[in-house]
């Protein structure tokens, strides 16, 4: 019984340690939240029964992301009889570029709140109502009375900033 405990505490913290790097991948290459947190329950799922399997020195991560590219294209190929899609090749060129960018996330999340702290209050309010309530920028015109013309250049202005600001402060960590 220990034993089992043992080894749950291990998969649940390597697991952890890598989850939101999986999760990115998986946001960059289905485009979809649904899919998303669905295509992480079933790698999840794959991890914890092929536990047993994973070499206590290896890279987990790695072992985990490629689990998880194995559900995506899955997931392609499942839709591909509905709908046209590419064909494996694409997906696999995507699947290298989205590993590449769900690596460095981490260290990107913590720039973009770096920089967010930095914004007025107005701004910040403007931002969560957008992002975090997930409302369309006409519902904000309505609710802050505000030109919708208005607030598609202040939500451009403010994004452009923000990606500034995070690339100049992964530029600093690079030095």
């Amino acid at each position: 019984m220990e034993d089992e405990v043992l080894k749950s505490e291990r998969f649940f913290r390597l697991y952890n340690s890598v989850s939101l790097r999986v999760y990115s991948y998986l946001m960059v290459m289905v485009h979809n939240k649904d899919s998303a947190d669905e295509l992480l329950q079933e790698t999840a799922t794959v991890l914890w029964t092929k536990f047993d399997e994973y070499e206590e020195d290896t890279n987990f991560g790695a072992w985990t992301v490629s689990i998880a590219r194995l559900k995506v294209l899955e997931y392609f190929r499942e839709r591909k009889k509905s709908r046209m899609v590419f064909d494996d090749s694409f997906y696999e060129k995507v699947s290298v570029q989205a590993k590449e960018l769900a690596g460095d996330l981490p260290v990107r999340v913590d720039a973009l709140k770096d920089c967010l702290d930095k914004l007025p209050d107005n701004q910040k309010k403007l931002l969560s109502m957008r992002f975090k309530k997930d409302l369309t920028i006409k519902k904000i015109s309505q609710l802050t009375g505000r030109p919708l013309g208005s607030l598609y250049h202040s939500f451009s202005r403010m994004v452009r900033g923000l990606r500034n600001c995070v690339e100049k402060k992964l530029i600093q960590n690079l030095r």
